[in-house]
């Protein structure tokens, strides 16, 4: 697994796992296991939280700068 950009995502918006969870309906158990790389999401699950960040999946994955 390649080093993703969820936490850092996450820290410049001021978010908690919790308000991620809240807006995305994701458990925060499992992004806290996305952010940690523990497990990989699946497909969709990355295109949500894109469109949740604003970027593009490739971007949160860590494929493009």
């Amino acid at each position: 697994m390649s080093k993703n950009r969820l936490k850092e995502m996450r820290k410049k918006q001021s978010k908690t796992l919790k308000e991620i969870s809240e807006k995305t309906g994701i458990s925060d158990v499992n992004l806290s296991r996305y952010e940690n790389n523990k497990i990989e999401p699946k497909k969709s699950t990355w295109e949500k939280l894109a469109k949740f960040y604003g970027v593009r999946p490739a971007y949160l994955i860590g494929w493009e700068d």
